[in-house]
């Protein structure tokens, strides 16, 4: 019997060695769950070894899934071209959005909850100029209202975050829309103080495991 095509996770990359901790967690978890498979890490940004290096290492039929929450740059334009010319290569969707991530997304919030009637559920994502990746974080946040009985809004961590947060009603959630730890997280943090409370990221969680290798099955049955 044939072996199975590599699964190649395709991560953004950070400094903060606490989101390369959640990453790399997040990947061993992946291999835990799917050991008759080769599950190996790169970065499309800031860390190694990058998506290019990792192709080359690895040789045979692999399956690239970016561990992204929207389209953008990196899904459109970076990972096709690096795997152009790459015949036993295939690129498997990106994460959101799934209704998997809803499930993790949920979770979090569940996890900070307060004892008192939430009034106000806040969205809030890293940001990018491609209309794509807004449209992804807006059909997350309609599925996140749907599961959760109220309107979700979207902000971005570019915009006043905390001007935002102060013109709503109280008592207000923000459910994190990123995956790992970082200055993304800890900006957004810093912005809600006292205003609301903040989920963590996604990082490690279950919906997300069994996402991956989702998307890595659709990939390999395409």
């Amino acid at each position: 019997m044939p072996a199975k095509p590599t699964l190649l996770v395709a991560a953004h990359g950070t400094a903060s060695p606490a989101g390369s901790a959640t990453t790399a967690a997040l990947v061993a978890a992946i291999a835990a769950a799917r050991p008759d498979v080769a599950v190996s890490l790169c970065f499309l940004d800031v860390a190694t070894p990058r998506l290019a290096d990792a192709l080359v290492a690895h040789s045979g039929p692999t399956v690239v899934v970016p561990l992204l929450l929207s389209a953008g740059f990196h899904v459109l334009t970076d990972i096709p071209s690096v795997v152009a010319g790459h015949s036993d290569v295939r690129v498997a969707r990106h994460l959101g959005p799934d209704p998997l991530v809803v499930d993790a997304l949920a979770a979090r919030l569940a996890l900070v909850r307060g004892p008192a009637p939430v009034a106000t559920t806040v969205l809030v994502w890293a940001g990018s100029s491609n209309p794509a990746a807004a449209a992804d974080v807006a059909q997350v946040a309609q599925r996140l209202g749907e599961r959760l009985g109220r309107a979700v809004s979207v902000l971005t961590l570019g915009a006043d975050v905390r001007a935002a947060l102060s013109g709503v009603a109280a008592p207000v959630e923000v459910a994190t829309y990123l995956l790992a730890e970082g200055q993304f997280a800890d900006n957004l943090r810093a912005a809600a103080e006292g205003l609301a409370t903040v989920s963590d990221p996604i990082g490690v969680h279950p919906a997300l495991v069994a996402l991956v290798l989702a998307r890595y099955d659709e990939a390999v049955a395409d």
